[in-house]
């Protein structure tokens, strides 16, 4: 990993097999590759005068994924398993073949396993068959949504490296045809028609959304990357919406809500 200072897009030539992706946090940017490349990404730097090389950091996979191996596991009635690993589903579950890649959604993360247990509580009552998901990381939960029936998810994603690992997924769970991946703020997009809108995301977007009044339209709604007391903030600024609470839930300290739009149920 390559920490650059700056805002930087990497040239063809530094893009090829061995190119895992670009990450972009604040004013850095974050190149991945599976081998050493510190001497080409370097020349690249000097020559185009696009940024300040900063570091080079080496490190496994499980270091990233905050030391946990991953396996395959099972939450709600799904079996997310990795790529290369072979699915030993318990009878009745949803096999997920899922590449987690360099993004957030390897079904480890608690606020992933709360909203996937809302999103079945859900569709054990009703069928929303357009769903929107804001901040879809690696696509697990549009592809749980598509899984348990919807016909169709639009799933805004603003880091550039997570959509290309949610569009891997998409194609590993052959849904190509049934996802719309677009890269952007969920705000810009929080007006996309769908009866369920899932919003896994920090909590200053989610308090923008309850501010715009183009998000209620629907019914169903499942929000969740809200930890410790963020959760009391975010209830406190949904009285002032027309959704109804409907519950909670939590694991270590992370919080996820299910709420409803009563009126878009007449």
């Amino acid at each position: 990993m390559y920490e650059i200072q700056g805002k930087v897009n990497p040239p063809s030539a530094l893009t090829g097999d061995d190119f895992l992706g670009c990450w972009r946090e604040g004013d850095y940017t974050y190149l991945f590759f599976r081998r050493h490349r510190e001497g080409e990404v370097q020349a690249w730097l000097i020559g185009a005068g696009a940024g300040r090389y900063s570091s080079e950091t080496v490190l496994n996979y499980a270091d990233w994924e905050a030391g946990q191996a991953l396996k395959p596991t099972s939450v709600a009635g799904f079996h997310l398993c990795p790529i290369w690993e072979t699915p030993q589903p318990a009878p009745g579950e949803i096999v997920l073949p899922m590449e987690p890649g360099l993004a957030f959604g390897s079904g480890y993360h608690p606020t992933s396993r709360l909203c996937m247990q809302l999103l079945k509580e859900v569709y054990e009552q009703d069928a929303p068959s357009q769903v929107l998901d804001l901040g879809t990381g690696t696509g697990i939960l549009a592809l749980a949504a598509l899984a348990l029936g919807a016909k169709r998810v639009v799933a805004v994603e603003y880091n550039e490296l997570a959509v290309r690992v949610a569009a891997r997924n998409v194609r590993h769970n052959r849904r190509e045809g049934e996802v719309l991946l677009i890269q952007g703020d969920a705000r810009d997009f929080a007006q996309i028609p769908g009866e369920l809108a899932l919003a896994n995301i920090h909590l200053d977007v989610l308090l923008d959304l309850l501010d715009m009044p183009e998000f209620f339209p629907r019914r169903w709604f499942i929000f969740s990357g809200l930890l410790g007391t963020q959760l009391h903030r975010f209830l406190a600024r949904m009285q002032n919406t027309p959704l109804e609470l409907i519950k909670t839930l939590d694991e270590n300290l992370w919080f996820a809500v299910l709420a409803h739009n009563l009126l878009a149920f007449l």
